[in-house]
This record gives structure tokens, C-alpha cells and sequence, in this order.
């Protein structure tokens, strides 16, 4: 008989993540105010003065519904599906607009990059997320805190070299 498999990451308390699903509504407002003034900002100031296009994105604290019962009931085969679902959606996009991913290796060669942030695979944990991408090379960087915590897994793969 095998053990049961557990999430990778410590599950996260209820009442956090019940206040972090209720109050996200309240995100909007401050977030468009934010990038008004950051946008500003931007435009008034001296050059060379260009904020991460991160910072502009709404949707990334965003806890959807699913994602919410998912985190809720903290189910380790629900969260495989979740983030394999998801992983092999961020590889299949890759795939299809390489120019897009198109990055450099440590030795200069053209490979195609893939980043898949820690909140898509918190429940199965780097491993089982860089198992899903087989064939891909899988580097967690993480974000200096003592716990585990990655803020992302790397995934590259060598583009093929066009015919001479």
C-alpha cells in the first residue's frame, strides 16, 4: 500500500485565504489608481525610468473561484490536475509563438524559456511540476525566504538550429 500523497507547500490557514478571496474585490480601485499614477510617473519623469510590465498586470493577485476551492479543500489530486493542466497550457503557448519565449543560455545559445510562477504549482510542489514538463530543462529560483517558497520554475528547452 502507498502513502498518500501530500502537498508540497504547507496548506494556507482559512481565514487568510477567506479574506484574500473577499477583499481582492476591493483590488480594482486601488490598482487602477496605482498604474494612473504610475503611468504618469512614467511620462513626466527624466528617461530611462520604465517599471516592470508585472506591475501593470491586475489579474496576477487575483484568487479565481476555482483556484479558491482548490486552495480551500486542498486536495493533492486535484491540485496535480490544476497545475499540470496549467504548466502544459504555459509550454503548448511557448510552442506556438516561440519568437515570444525566445531567450539566451548561459553560453549564448538560442532557447526557448518558460517561466511558471510558484501560485500555479504551490499544492504538488517543484518536482512533480518539473516531471510535468518532460523534456524541458527545470530551474526553481527562489525568493530568500527560509521556508519553502519558490517564486518560480524556469523551464528551458534548446530551439532547433535552422538548416544551413
Amino acid at each position: 500500500m502507498t502513502a498518500p500523497v501530500r502537498p508540497a507547500a504547507p496548506r494556507r490557514n482559512r481565514p487568510g485565504l477567506l479574506a484574500q478571496f473577499v477583499l481582492q474585490w476591493l483590488w480594482p480601485p486601488v490598482w487602477a489608481a496605482v498604474a494612473l499614477a504610475l503611468g504618469l510617473l512614467t511620462a513626466l519623469a527624466p528617461a530611462g525610468l520604465s517599471p516592470p510590465l508585472a506591475w501593470l498586470n491586475p489579474w496576477r493577485a487575483v484568487l479565481t473561484w476555482p483556484r479558491f476551492r482548490l486552495e480551500w479543500a486542498a486536495d493533492p489530486a486535484g491540485w496535480d490536475a490544476y497545475a499540470t493542466g496549467r504548466i502544459r497550457a504555459r509550454i503548448a503557448a511557448a510552442e506556438r509563438r516561440p519568437a515570444a519565449h525566445r531567450a539566451r543560455d548561459a553560453d549564448g545559445a538560442p532557447v526557448l524559456a518558460v517561466t511558471v510562477p510558484a501560485r500555479l504549482f504551490r499544492g504538488v510542489g517543484p518536482d512533480r511540476a518539473a516531471a510535468v514538463a518532460e523534456g524541458w530543462t527545470a530551474e526553481v529560483r527562489g525568493t530568500g525566504r527560509e521556508q519553502w517558497s519558490p517564486g518560480a520554475l524556469h523551464l528551458r528547452r534548446p530551439l532547433p538550429q535552422p538548416g544551413r
